[in-house]
């Protein structure tokens, strides 16, 4: 073991779903690649090979988060159909939404430091309190199914059973997609119903989904934000915008937060904004005009302007984002 609590010859597991949530801007009647195009293949090719290069003596695999959702879900309709009344109450709008299920729209909130405060609401969305009223309702008295894409920790399932059981809500089984040890052991500790995973992670070096290396993708780095009252809320700016730090330079910490080696920060870091400038310059082709953050108002998941560490400078709403991610890449050359 690693003084950083890193299993030196561990698994750093990448989950790859940018493709889709780059085509669900089609939702704002803008022009996208299809999810499987070539180019979310490649970027995924290319994250994964730097950080196997970046980090010889550790596993990378990646997971489709497109079938895993499928497999997900499976399992927990085979377990509703088993548990009378039941309804699934998911945190992923992936596993809920295209099947009807309920869903639970948090995340983790992180203060002017990017240092995570807690868990609220996704940009866009109620507060958690209301969110969970909301299933109270639905489910009438009704037990719940609550399903989760991953869970690295287990302290978002430990919020959720927390706060569910305040709202008389029984949750009567678990299913998670990926689930680390540390996450297993703790769910076990605090639930005494079944639990099941799809897939286990047995000696875990780091977790990353792709988006979160990509400024102005869909639900892209930690939602800035605080407390208001006993809550967490993202802050907004006064059209109704959310803020994030991605998880590279010079927006966040990427040795810290993805366990990236501190000499290859600036290398890797640079390879995510050179994706995602060539990403912004197909759709500005596509669309035939700069899109801007205005153009991506309104996006489900939210797209959220990429801050940095402090609050440095940030781009406008009628900033063209590829001029914005092609300033970034040079002053960080």
């Amino acid at each position: 073991m690693k003084k950083d609590g890193h299993c030196a010859e561990g698994t750093y597991v990448i989950t790859h779903d940018l493709g889709e949530r780059i085509q669900s801007l089609r939702l704002l009647g803008l022009k996208t690649p299809n999810a499987d195009d070539p180019f979310f293949a490649e970027l995924h090719t290319k994250i994964k090979d730097r950080i196997a290069s970046i980090l010889p003596t550790v596993n990378v695999v990646t997971y489709n988060m497109n079938k895993l959702v499928e497999e997900v879900w499976a399992k927990a309709t085979h377990l509703q159909k088993n548990i009378q009344d039941a309804i699934v109450v998911s945190s992923c709008a992936e596993v809920a939404n295209p099947r009807r299920g309920h869903i639970i729209e948090i995340n983790r909130i992180a203060d002017k430091n990017g240092e995570i405060i807690g868990l609220g609401p996704r940009p866009g969305n109620p507060s958690l309190v209301k969110q969970i009223s909301g299933i109270a309702l639905v489910s009438n008295g009704n037990p719940v199914v609550l399903v989760e894409d991953g869970s690295f920790t287990g302290t978002t399932f430990e919020y959720l059973l927390n706060h569910l059981k305040q709202g008389r809500i029984k949750v009567a089984a678990i299913v998670s997609g990926i689930c680390f040890p540390d996450a297993l052991s703790h769910i076990g500790g605090i639930f005494d119903g079944e639990v099941v995973v799809m897939e286990k992670v047995d000696r875990p070096y780091e977790w990353m989904p792709d988006h979160d290396f990509i400024p102005f993708a869909p639900n892209c780095g930690r939602v800035y934000g605080g407390p208001f009252g006993d809550e967490m809320l993202p802050y907004y700016t006064h059209e109704g915008l959310s803020y994030c730090f991605p998880y590279i330079l010079p927006f966040g910490d990427p040795v810290k937060w993805a366990s990236i080696p501190k000499e290859h920060a600036c290398s890797f870091s640079l390879l995510c904004l050179h994706e995602a400038l060539k990403l912004f310059n197909m759709l500005d082709d596509m669309n035939g005009r700069h899109l801007t953050v205005s153009d991506l108002m309104g996006s489900t998941p939210r797209i959220s302007i990429p801050i940095t560490v402090g609050n440095g400078g940030l781009p406008s709403r009628d900033t063209p984002i590829s001029s914005f991610l092609g300033e970034v890449c040079n002053e960080l050359a």
